[in-house]
């Protein structure tokens, strides 16, 4: 039974949104904001997939069940860590053909889920404009030189996608249980099949970019060595970047990638460029180490039950 004040369970909600968290207590209630005020009349759910949060994550998400505009659906994904398996245990768990993708530190726009909705009538696939989050919080700020969606790629906590081509794709890989890439990874997988890809101007994302440098350092770090795991397990699409010639390549460019990266983004930029290299000369240098089996949503056998509301007094 639903807690006093919180919204019956949607048997056919016209969208799911999908919303994978870990120790996010302090950003949460800004993002079930923005979903509470979306501009959307029809049925929809929230499902939070929550990943072994141990700081009050749950206590947030049962303090907003009453008088949200949704059912929120609360699933126990701790049972193997990272995003991507948190993804995969909401994809199982949602009750519509349309699945919209968010984090529990970004905001949405107020037409997002509206955006999303409606983008998923021309497209398999959807994404849009991404601001700089920034506090206080600024309607206008900045927009990031990049979208959450191109020809082949997807940024996770900013798409929007259909259930039938992302099964048969087979969902995202949770072998990738560091940070990132695994919506790059799963993106290219999409493209394979033929899945269509499309920009909505009205999925747009206040995005929380890392500030602590050494936390966007080891960022950067994972997501380099991520990216050799995806050359690797798709050779025929990055023929170019299978041996050591190229990180030798990428060697002999670094002092003009290093100028390139100045004039377009100073220190930040420069420090990317050169932890992208060291990540991916360490894995490419050295012997090649076996890759870890896929972990699919279709082979996916971990329990990730769903976990029913707290009783009110």
């Amino acid at each position: 039974m639903p807690s006093a004040g919180a919204p019956a369970p949607v048997d056919d909600p016209a969208i799911s949104v999908l919303m994978p968290v870990h120790d996010a207590a302090a950003t949460l209630d800004e993002q079930l904001d923005a979903l509470a005020g979306q501009d959307f009349r029809l049925p929809w759910e929230l499902v939070i997939a929550d990943n072994g949060s141990t700081d009050g994550t749950r206590d947030v998400i049962e303090a907003r069940r009453a008088g949200f505009p949704a059912p929120i659906r609360l699933i126990d994904a701790g049972a193997s860590r990272g995003a991507a398996f948190a993804r995969n245990a909401a994809i199982r768990a949602a009750r519509s053909d349309r699945l919209a993708f968010c984090d529990g530190d970004d905001r949405v726009g107020p037409q997002w889920l509206e955006g999303a909705y409606e983008g998923l009538d021309r497209a398999d696939v959807v994404g849009g404009p991404l601001r700089r989050h920034t506090v206080p919080f600024d309607p206008d700020s900045p927009l990031l030189p990049f979208h959450s969606v191109s020809d082949d790629s997807i940024v996770a906590s900013n798409v929007a996608m259909r259930r039938a081509p992302l099964e048969r794709a087979g969902g995202y890989d949770a072998a990738f249980s560091g940070y990132g890439r695994e919506d790059h990874e799963l993106a290219v997988r999409l493209w394979k099949i033929g899945a269509t890809f499309a920009y909505e101007p009205r999925m747009l994302v206040h995005y929380r970019l890392t500030s602590d440098q050494w936390v966007f350092i080891r960022k950067i770090y994972s997501s380099s060595r991520a990216d050799v795991v995806i050359w690797r397990r798709h050779p025929e699409t990055y023929p170019g970047r299978q041996g050591r010639g190229f990180v030798l390549r990428e060697a002999l460019s670094l002092p003009v990638n290093l100028v390139r990266a100045a004039r377009g983004g100073g220190v930040r930029r420069m420090a990317r460029v050169g932890v992208e290299l060291a990540a991916r000369a360490r894995d490419m240098l050295g012997p090649r180490r076996p890759l870890e089996p896929p972990r699919l949503l279709t082979t996916m056998t971990e329990e990730t039950p769903e976990i029913p509301p707290r009783a009110r007094a």
